[in-house]
């Protein structure tokens, strides 16, 4: 795809020719991330289920800097090659994504380090406690690779390589899975394998991802220079709903989890976990979905394409929510086929549990596609504070305010609710937000 198709390839062939791609690169993610919890669940236990997901929330905290200097100069990237200055998109991305690898180790020895007072600070003991500093520990030592990883996703859709990146997150997903498999199935080692597959598999994704950009094929090009100070304050700006959204999201799960371990100890934090391994996959697609068009509609932002820019808009909130109706049927009605391959046999407590967040957590789908679309869109037109107000409402404000009115009503209950109540109210003050910010450009 060339930088023509954004301008004048039909709205729906455009859609699709964007987010097919991402989707399928996407999906493989998604799936090797349910399979990677069937091996932790299945063959590791519960313990290992509760470790994962009291750690993954550290993990994003010291991934969002690079996600906040990732998104923004994305964004910034793709309005300079909508207005062909390629020379000076070039050097946008060369330096935030030197500044992304500098981030990221300095985060990554912080994590590495105080791993263990964390992980004992939440309250996890035993067993549980041991995997958590072990995962935690594999996660900072790869973190600035696995941030380059990430990060070269987005520049590479900015240059129409939508394939490619599909390409390369299909490889890297398959790589875990079989990575996943000798190391935990074949060779019976700890939870920390189980890091460190994920780790080599995106290292290996890093090195290919970089590697077209410094053979200079595409209108990116690694190169030196610097950019104003006005300039990387305003990819920060356009990057921070991203940064406070990882960071509200990532301390509301550690608040989650403490709430958690208190009312129903490991067996409800593992319970949580395989529900967010189901049911992220929706997630995760509709996020791909619509970052996937970011780049389209920066690009005819920035070339004046206004009428165009709305269209590709409305095309994917539309798919946003059949998909998310189709997810909710499929976890009320179907979800409980998958619990057995993530619970050991006889475990009946956690069965059950799992089975009855699951279905609670269904019906957050009804509206939370919402939240999510309209976030991306006001990321893509440079609107950062309000989609920043959308997305810490969604991610944290809410969450938390019934997290205190439920919880003490309904106990474990009110945790599984929690996210249906919060996306009704996130999805309507959504909507006003979208509306107020659009005001200057649809008149």
């Amino acid at each position: 795809m060339n930088e023509q198709a954004y301008r004048s390839s039909p709205i729906l062939k455009l859609f699709f020719k964007c987010t097919l791609p991402a989707m399928v690169g996407m999906g493989f993610s998604a799936v090797y991330s349910v399979i990677d919890g069937i091996f932790v669940g299945h063959y590791i236990g519960q313990e290992a289920l509760a470790a994962v997901n009291l750690v993954m929330p550290m993990v994003m905290i010291i991934a969002a800097v690079a996600d906040m200097i990732a998104t923004g100069s994305s964004v910034r990237v793709s309005i300079l090659l909508g207005q062909d200055k390629k020379e000076e998109a070039s050097r946008v991305f060369s330096v935030c994504l030197a500044f992304i690898t500098v981030i990221s180790t300095l985060f990554g020895l912080l994590g590495f380090f105080l791993a263990e007072p964390l992980i004992r600070l939440m309250g996890a003991k035993g067993l549980t406690a041991e995997y958590a500093v072990q995962y935690l520990r594999v996660f900072s030592l790869f973190m600035p690779l696995c941030s380059i990883y990430f990060s070269t996703d987005n520049y590479l859709r900015d240059c129409g390589k939508v394939r490619l990146s599909m390409v390369i997150n299909i490889v890297c997903s398959v790589l875990n899975i079989v990575l996943d498999a000798l190391f935990i199935v074949v060779w019976h080692k700890g939870l920390w394998a189980a890091a460190l597959a994920s780790c080599i598999s995106m290292t290996v994704g890093a090195v290919w991802s970089l590697t077209p950009f410094s053979a200079k094929k595409l209108p990116l090009k690694l190169t030196k220079g610097r950019i104003s100070v006005n300039q990387m304050l305003t990819i920060i700006a356009n990057g921070s709903s991203e940064f406070f959204v990882s960071m509200a999201g990532s301390l509301f799960a550690i608040i989650i989890n403490i709430v958690l371990l208190k009312l129903g100890g490991s067996t409800a934090v593992a319970a949580v976990s395989i529900v967010e391994y189901i049911a992220s996959l929706t997630g995760m697609v509709i996020y791909s979905m619509s970052d996937a068009l970011q780049p389209a509609i920066s690009y005819c932002f920035g070339a004046g394409l206004l009428p165009r820019m709305r269209k590709m808009q409305r095309v994917v909130m539309s798919a946003a929510a059949i998909l998310s109706l189709f997810a909710m049927l499929f976890l009320l009605f179907g979800g409980k086929l998958l619990l057995p391959l993530f619970v050991k046999d006889g475990d009946v407590a956690l069965y059950d549990m799992s089975l009855r967040a699951m279905r609670f957590y269904a019906l957050s789908y009804l509206v939370s596609w919402v939240e999510m679309t309209l976030a991306g869109y006001l990321t893509a037109l440079e609107k950062p504070w309000h989609s920043l107000a959308i997305s810490l409402l969604g991610t944290f404000v809410f969450p938390l305010v019934f997290l205190a009115i439920l919880v003490p009503i309904w106990q474990l209950d009110g945790v599984w609710v929690l996210n249906f109540v919060s996306s009704v109210f996130s999805a309507v003050v959504a909507v006003v937000i979208a509306k107020k910010a659009l005001k200057p450009i649809e008149a």
